[in-house]
């Protein structure tokens, strides 16, 4: 199961993450971090078993946890495979297969949204939030 958690400007100094760890017994596997003075943002992976008891510690913490679904889509009928959007993946999830051809590895995927505005033809987007 993969999480995205916000942290906002009160708790970005705190050790929350490493406090869930320790409180749940929980491996966290973070894949994607983005922080600075005033917010954060984390993309992890935990075990799905787990996730009830994560996503309820981190929420008692403060932190704005969302569950990711369906990754980013391809339309692979217009897509042009140019790479552009192969060098910007932060976590190599696009890829040039050996026929040159672009393909996603949805498993690896963390949601960033760094791919869509570099497609020249627009063809790559974020699934429609429910």
């Amino acid at each position: 199961m993969k999480l995205r958690l916000t942290f906002k400007r009160g708790i970005i100094r705190r050790p929350v993450l490493a406090e869930t760890i320790l409180e749940t017994g929980t491996m966290i596997d973070i894949e994607l971090a983005r922080v600075d003075g005033s917010a954060g943002e984390l993309v992890i992976s935990i075990p799905d078993e787990n996730c009830r008891s994560i996503v309820d510690t981190l929420r008692k913490k403060n932190v704005e946890v969302t569950r990711l679904g369906e990754t980013i889509v391809k339309d692979e009928e217009n897509c042009i495979h140019c790479g552009a959007c192969v060098s910007i993946c932060p976590v190599n999830a696009i890829r040039y297969e050996h026929n040159w051809q672009v393909t996603i590895d949805k498993s690896t995927c963390v949601q960033c949204g760094t791919c869509v505005p570099a497609c020249p033809v627009g063809v790559i987007s974020l699934p429609k939030k429910t």
